[in-house]
């Protein structure tokens, strides 16, 4: 009774820390499908997170450098909704996800811990790593030069206020001068 209490009493402690772990919603199985037009990036960013959460106690390096990923990935995000642009860091995910899935696994359902999957995503983290650290700087650059070229936009659109406010005053005093030779040139006669 007692080895049975035990037993019982391990699969329940088990089973809270497993849905403890991933009690968040989340997508635990890599999409079947990486077509390149599908626009939602969502099932694989959830499962992204999902093997960062399932693997956060056998693997913590692994799931601190995934949900490194994911911290840069929101730190951008706001910046990158007021673009129609997808989110650079997205498609870096979806890609390292979808090359297992061509590559590795085409027809086979793939967990989060799936071992031969965690082995994959362990070797490619480093390339993962430094491919989002240069979205991220390029994005920046692209963002700083933006802001730049916007800032001589407006300081050129002041001065072209300024130039069509003077090109009416000069056209105003012209067409009055003309005006008034028209009138002197009536009188005459």
């Amino acid at each position: 009774m007692a080895k049975l209490f035990l037993v019982l009493f391990s699969v329940l402690t088990c089973s809270s820390v497993y849905s403890a772990t991933l009690s968040e919603p989340g997508v635990y199985s890599l999409p079947m499908n990486c077509v390149e037009l599908l626009p939602d990036p969502s099932p694989f960013i959830n499962y992204f997170e999902a093997v960062g959460r399932g693997l956060v106690t056998s693997n913590r390096k692994l799931s601190s450098r995934i949900f490194k990923i994911l911290a840069i990935r929101e730190k951008v995000i706001d910046a990158v909704d007021r673009q129609r642009d997808q989110h650079p860091v997205d498609k870096l995910i979806r890609k390292t996800l979808c090359y297992y899935r061509e590559q590795k696994e085409p027809l086979k359902p793939v967990t989060y811990d799936d071992a031969n999957f965690v082995s994959y995503l362990t070797q490619s983290m480093n390339e993962l790593e430094n491919k989002v650290d240069e979205v991220v700087f390029q994005w920046e650059l692209d963002e700083a030069q933006r802001k730049q070229f916007e800032k001589i936009v407006e300081k050129n659109q002041q001065l072209i206020q300024a130039m069509k406010m003077e090109a009416e005053e000069q056209a105003e005093a012209k067409v009055r001068k003309i005006s008034k030779r028209a009138k002197n040139q009536v009188k005459a006669p």
